[in-house]
């Protein structure tokens, strides 16, 4: 496969069926009310109760985290014997994390920004880097650690790769 038809595939299953913030757990979706500035309730469910889920959980709810959203990438792109690595970028001084996925196509590393409810102006387009290298200097900038987490994200577990950095 090349980099464009990768890219579609992922954008048709994440982008073209509506997919929430939010998360599901033991049979129940969890969203954010976006009405209110900060929804603590959300908020308080996310740090206390989520786990990372199925990918194909993530496809029969239609909702997820950052981290749901990279899992079911990769579950993708691995049926595919397609290469990635998940990231975790910490922005210690705003005290931020997202998780990205990067996958590897035509020699080269590309990054997709596919998570659900996305504000940032790359949503939907695909940034492709020379190497690895090149996008880990890219997202460095500015004080921003960029931390390779592909073996903590664990199916069922607590994102404690991301909790840990919560101070």
């Amino acid at each position: 496969m090349l980099i464009k038809e990768t890219c579609k595939l992922l954008k048709q299953e994440l982008l073209d069926n509506g997919y929430e913030y939010g998360f599901y757990l033991n049979g129940k979706t969890y969203k954010p009310d976006m009405t209110k500035d900060f929804d603590k309730e959300f908020f308080d469910h996310l740090l206390t109760e989520y786990c990372i889920q199925d990918p194909k959980d993530t496809m029969k709810a239609k909702v997820g985290t950052c981290n749901d959203a990279v899992v079911l990438m990769r579950y993708i792109l691995d049926k595919r014997n397609i290469p990635s690595k998940i990231w975790l970028l910490h922005d210690k001084q705003s005290r931020k994390q997202h998780t990205v996925l990067t996958f590897y196509l035509e020699n080269k590393t590309v990054y997709l920004e596919l998570t659900p409810q996305s504000g940032k102006p790359w949503y939907g387009k695909e940034l492709i880097f020379d190497n690895e290298r090149s996008f880990v200097d890219e997202y460095s900038k500015g004080g921003i650690e960029v931390i390779d987490v592909t073996d903590s994200v664990l199916i069922g577990k607590r994102p404690d790769f991301l909790l840990s950095r919560m101070v």
